[in-house]
């Protein structure tokens, strides 16, 4: 086993306090005394993430939103064009899918420093994330990586804290959080001791490890459903009791049935160190569990003290944990059309007075598409339509239900993310200050950090697509959640801040627009809405080759339909509270060497600037993480 002095650790100033996390107890499976002393060694992720002298493995991929939801249909999400085929654009993706640093999402995990090269063998610390305090009792903590090319059931790390004089002053021992650790993935770990770190003159590093656990599960995918800045005493509409930092985080289950899930979070900041470790369980809605191909939320973090304020600057990662089990899923095909008994008393006196309106094509594509998932819900196909309606007036119209959501919303109050800005430029007096990449779009507000992290812009503004993905996911939760059908409901909207923090607001519109009795939707079809609200389709080509043309869309805030003063605003170039408004743009997606990456190009005859520009953004990641900003761009549209 190799061992490393103190000399092998730099003793950081850290002034940031340590979170109370505790690790949940061992997870006690049938192999758990088959232990084996593990090397521990340090690496600079930064500077040896595709060394070629490692072992090459293969991340886990993100499964394509039909390959979760599989009432989905594939055919309206396919790519626009094929780079293997027509090499035409520059975006080196190859660079992007070789960048560790970057966060994105695979099966299980969410985050950076998830590699597909390894030693072969043991695990290392990665240098540039342990953060070592240097006044009071010794404390760490850090990521490590499992650098062997199987499975890690659990790691236990044993750290031995010597005096100047090599006297052993304390054994400080911690296991893992995280179980079933794959091939090239990072893990949390914190450490804790009672030695006074001014005695500390060496560290000598040593882990054991276990077979992977069976009865462990990592098969699902994490959505991030929304991060509150610490200081906000309201939140899309919603006054909060608490000034915390706040993340709200769920999954889709795509294993077998699990009797308990847990969602494991990781802070980084600029330089990669971990400031916050923290962990979560099922909210009250999925206590009794998530079935095969069910969803789930977890409770809400929150964290307040001296680091709040910096967490929503810093990257998330996180990891899911999944306990199989049996769960009993009932099988309901018919809707009882007795009324359900409310637990959430509506507090709209005008809940059905007033008319509710939303966009005539819209409103059958979200019909026709919970008619497409309401198989064993429960629910008709209106109900479920009625569910899935609510949600849209708070994310999009400041819950005024008589203003027509437009499907070409995109999300300006997204604060503090500097990679959707142009060369991270985020000056609104910069060069390029409205080519801005904005995140949330959408009568759903669907984000690439959430249920659109594999979804390309258009489809997320279009309501026949985004309609899809919408009530898959609604569907899933409801089918999983237990409880009254407004608890069941409750669960259904708990993705979305508006409803999930503050039920009333959903409940309200639900009770306006549906009448359980009789299965009908009450509301006015707004016909000068289409189905992109504005967002026309045209033919994109390469200005060197025009010959090779592939469908694209152009966004034009101009031509926006339906109500659009939650995001056509002053200032337009946005400020400390406000997101820029973007210039015209045109995007599609495309297949480049296996990924698919959502492109988006501003031009100069939309945008007076002096040169075109783009950003890509690999399906699988969040773009405030992972934008890529090239310029020229080489489009050309008619």
């Amino acid at each position: 086993m190799k061992i490393l002095k103190a000399s092998s650790v730099i003793f950081l100033s850290v002034t940031l306090l340590f979170t109370s996390f505790i690790n949940a107890e061992s997870f006690e499976s049938d192999i758990t005394g088959n232990q084996s002393g593990l090397g521990v060694s340090f690496i600079n992720p930064l500077t040896t993430s595709n060394d070629t002298n490692k072992l090459r493995i293969e991340r886990p991929k993100m499964p394509e939103v039909w390959e979760i939801y599989s009432n989905i249909n594939s055919e309206d999400f396919a790519p626009e064009l094929d780079l293997n085929q027509n090499e035409i654009m520059q975006q080196s993706i190859e660079e992007t899918e070789m960048d560790d640093s970057i966060q994105r999402s695979v099966v299980g995990f969410v985050g950076p420093n998830y590699t597909n090269y390894v030693v072969g063998q043991g695990i290392s610390i990665l240098e540039n994330s342990l953060t070592v305090v240097e006044t009071g009792d010794w404390q760490a903590m850090g990521l490590f990586r499992n650098e062997s090319p199987n499975v890690i059931g659990e790691v236990d790390l044993f750290v031995e804290l010597l005096s100047e004089d090599g006297v052993i002053l304390e054994t400080v021992t911690a296991n893992a959080p995280v179980k079933n650790i794959r091939p090239g993935e990072p893990a949390p770990f914190m450490l804790t001791s009672t030695t006074d770190s001014s005695l500390v003159a060496e560290v000598v590093w040593n882990a054991i490890e276990t077979e992977e656990i069976s009865e462990i599960s990592r098969e699902g995918v994490i959505y991030v459903d929304y991060e509150i800045p610490y200081g906000l005493d309201n939140y899309r509409g919603v006054d909060r009791d608490s000034l915390d930092y706040q993340i709200g985080t769920s999954f889709a289950n795509i294993g077998e049935s699990l009797s308990e899930a847990y969602l494991y979070a990781a802070w980084l900041d600029s330089e990669g160190k971990v400031v916050w470790i923290e962990e979560t369980a099922l909210n009250e809605f999925f206590q009794e569990g998530i079935p095969i191909e069910g969803s789930g939320s977890f409770a809400d973090i929150f964290v307040g003290g001296d680091v709040a304020p910096s967490l929503s600057d810093y990257t998330y990662t996180l990891w899911l944990n999944g306990e199989k089990g049996y769960v009993e899923q009932e099988e309901i095909y018919v809707e009882d059309n007795v009324p359900p008994v409310l637990d959430i008393e509506p507090t709209d006196e005008f809940s059905v007075m007033q008319t509710a309106r939303f966009g005539d094509v819209p409103t059958t594509d979200v019909i026709t598409a919970a008619g497409n998932n309401n198989s064993n819900t429960g629910l008709t196909t209106n109900h479920l339509a009625a569910i899935m309606l609510s949600v849209t007036w708070p994310e999009v119209t400041g819950n005024n239900r008589t203003l027509t959501p437009s499907p070409m919303t995109v999300g300006r109050w997204d604060t503090g993310h500097s990679r959707l800005y142009p060369f991270q430029n985020t000056n609104p007096n910069g060069q390029y200050a409205r080519a801005f990449w904005n995140a949330g779009i959408g009568v759903f507000q669907i984000d690439s950090a959430g249920l659109g992290s594999n979804v390309a812009f258009h489809n997320r503004v279009l309501t026949n697509t985004a309609s899809q993905v919408v009530a898959a996911s609604m569907a899933s939760r409801y089918r999983s959640a237990s409880g009254t059908a407004a608890q069941k409901r409750r669960a259904a909207w708990s993705q979305w801040f508006a409803c999930g923090a503050n039920a009333v607001n959903c409940e309200n519109n639900y009770n306006a627009i549906y009448s359980t009795s009789n299965d009908i939707i009450s509301l006015s079809r707004d016909n000068t809405v289409a189905r992109g609200g504005g967002m026309v389709s045209r033919t994109c080509y390469n200005t060197s080759n025009p010959s090779n043309t592939w469908a694209c869309y152009k966004w034009n805030a101009n031509q926006a339909q339906g109500h659009t003063g939650s995001f056509i605003f002053n200032p337009l170039n946005g400020d400390s509270t406000r997101l820029p408004l973007p210039l015209p743009f045109y995007t599609y997606s495309s297949v480049v060497g296996g990924n698919t990456i959502e492109y988006r190009h501003w031009l100069t005859a939309d945008t007076g600037y002096s040169t075109s520009l783009y950003g890509a953004r690999l399906f699988g990641t969040n773009a405030r993480n992972s934008l890529n900003w090239t310029s020229p761009s080489a489009l050309g549209s008619k």
